[in-house]
């Protein structure tokens, strides 16, 4: 059973992660809510499962030899770090009751969007590594590759306006993360169904 579900989860984990985020994030205004709060940091934390699936992916279908693999699973465990570090300015403007408007609020602020466009360089070679693989080894399909592709680079751009507060190329991240766990889930799915069948069939 645990070979049947725990491949699922990890592969689940990334829509978790792109679902949950998007919903905590709300309309996008910056007041402090704590149930969007511990809701954002749970679905964040939820990403490493998908990143850490994912890198075993790679590394199979790679080689021994081969250093891509380990690239992707550094790559993500440090932008989703970083990604998780934004947060703690946040929680510090809340839990110490900093007025809004405030010298110290917009250094808070800006320190937590500025760790957000660090993480998004981490992020790029997750992306990037996961693209080279998936395209030299067709273990995702070549539509996914290019995705992860198209969103390591715009990452890169992105990561390169240090002083923006807004960060599209997360957005498209969480997007393509998205689609590649649920893809993954459906692929596993079918591939545990073919399995059964199998062995009904040689019963």
């Amino acid at each position: 059973m645990n070979k049947a579900v725990l491949p699922r989860l990890g592969a689940a984990s990334g829509a978790v992660f792109a679902i949950v985020l998007f919903v905590a994030a709300g309309n996008g205004d910056e007041s402090f809510s704590t149930p969007r709060a511990i809701a954002g940091v749970a679905a964040i934390t939820l990403a490493l499962p998908f990143v850490g699936y994912l890198s075993r992916l790679l590394r199979e279908a790679e080689g021994a030899n081969g250093w891509l693999a380990t690239a992707a699973l550094a790559g993500g465990t440090i932008g989703i770090g970083l990604k998780l570090v934004s947060v703690v300015p946040e929680l510090t403007i809340h839990r110490a009751h900093v007025a809004d408007g405030t010298q110290l609020h917009k250094a808070f602020q800006q320190m937590a969007d500025g760790t957000t466009v660090l993480s998004l360089y981490p992020l790029a070679v997750f992306c990037a590594a996961t693209a080279i693989v998936a395209l030299r080894t067709r273990v995702l399909p070549r539509w996914l590759g290019a995705g992860a592709a198209v969103t390591a680079a715009a990452l890169a751009v992105n990561g390169g306006f240090l002083e923006a507060s807004f960060v599209p190329a997360l957005l498209l991240f969480i997007v393509w993360t998205l689609v590649a766990s649920i893809y993954l889930v459906r692929r596993g799915s079918r591939t545990t169904a073919r399995v059964s069948g199998e062995a009904t069939a040689a019963a």
